[in-house]
């Protein structure tokens, strides 16, 4: 089945809106947006339905059952501008030439092995090689949610190495779950705490939905520097500072800094508004 949590997908949802209205990105979705992962589209669905836009969208989705499940939900929308289709997002051919934007919310849970159950959201030994795979794709503009469970800073540098300036973000806390809670996920999250490269509080981490532009393009002037992305670390890495998950409980072992306790993240569990904003948000812009 493909995955579907109601607090993270809606946030991404709301994140592809923001990015299908920006007027000054326009010009850059114009030959279309693929997406890596659609799931179940009921996140692209909502955006497209809610923005109006008319900008055409191709989902890959490698998993057959979670390709037909998404093809119903876009047929059911009656939309004419987004296709699923099964298939390789990396392996896309002519489609994906012609696009030159690139969104999803690809798997981010760290584990050194493919974990039993949650495959579809292994995201390898950091949780940040599909995510980094994307941004090597050499795309205009980029959407992608990244986690403070998943080396953050590492992949925002990353982005910052393959030419790209942050041009926007929102981030809002997301609560442990099941999966996060998985031994082998479990312990690698608490492995890369203990590294400096996974940022997490008692309740929970932080998930940021962040659009890229590549430097030299309309948008972000080569030389110029890239602020947005030196906040967005800052909060990122601010998510907490605890080193270990609770086996049976999902609460994390906080860590103290000169006696004081990093502030607790929310529990995640507020509905997001109807407009496309989060709690924090910035632009590069």
């Amino acid at each position: 089945m493909p995955f579907f949590d109601p607090i993270e997908s809606t946030f991404y949802g709301h994140c592809v809106e923001r990015l299908l209205t920006s007027t000054e990105l326009a010009p850059m979705l114009a030959g279309g947006i693929v997406e890596i992962g659609p799931g179940t589209a009921r996140p692209v669905v909502e955006a497209l339905q809610r923005s109006g836009s008319r900008v055409p969208i191709t989902g890959y989705e490698l998993d057959a059952e979670a390709a037909r499940i998404a093809s119903r939900a876009v047929a059911g929308a009656q939309l004419g501008n987004y296709t699923v289709v099964q298939g390789d997002f990396f392996a896309a051919s002519a489609p994906a030439r012609q696009a030159r934007c690139a969104i999803g919310n690809p798997p981010y849970l760290p584990a050194i092995v493919r974990p039993v159950g949650a495959s579809h959201l292994w995201g390898g030994h950091d949780g940040a090689h599909v995510a980094r795979r994307v941004l090597s794709q050499e795309m205009d503009v980029v959407l992608l949610m990244i986690a403070s469970i998943s080396d953050p800073v590492g992949l925002v540098e990353h982005a910052r190495a393959a030419g790209y300036r942050v041009a926007d973000w929102l981030v809002r806390p997301i609560p442990f779950g099941g999966y996060s809670r998985q031994p082998w996920v479990r312990r690698r999250i608490g492995e890369l705490a203990r590294s400096g490269r996974a940022f997490f509080g008692p309740e929970g981490y932080l998930l940021a939905g962040v659009t890229w532009v590549r430097v030299g393009g309309p948008i972000a002037v080569a030389g110029e520097p890239d602020h947005a992305a030196t906040v967005l670390r800052r909060i990122l890495t601010a998510a907490g500072s605890a080193h270990d998950l609770d086996e049976t409980a999902g609460v994390a072992r906080t860590t103290t800094v000169d006696g004081r306790r990093r502030a607790r993240i929310a529990s995640g569990h507020h509905e997001l508004p109807d407009r496309s904003v989060s709690r924090l948000s910035g632009s590069g812009a």
